[in-house]
């Protein structure tokens, strides 16, 4: 079969603040018009206790290269069922 990876660089790491910072820059999940994807996540106190993580991605185009809206579209489809999925693993094993 196909090998398939994804490739990720560390951006920074906010202690502190309980924050991490990564990007993707190589691999499967990297769109060709894309020269990185980063991804921003932070921890915080939840309402009723446990947390709440907070996300925000950028997409770095290559050149003046657009993004691919069902690109983008398909990856945060993906990205949100993964959430979840480790969203409920956590709330089934707390």
């Amino acid at each position: 079969g196909e090998t398939k990876f994804v490739l990720h660089k560390i951006e920074g790491i906010d202690e502190a603040n309980l924050g991490y910072s990564y990007s993707i820059v190589g691999g499967a999940a990297l769109p060709e018009t894309a020269e990185k994807i980063t991804i921003d996540s932070k921890l915080s106190d939840g309402p009723n206790g446990g947390s709440v993580v907070k996300l925000s991605i950028k997409y770095h185009s290559k050149g003046d290269a657009p993004p691919n809206e069902d690109e983008l579209k398909t990856g945060k489809a993906k990205s949100d069922a993964l959430f979840k999925v480790i969203e409920a693993y956590l709330l089934a094993n707390a």
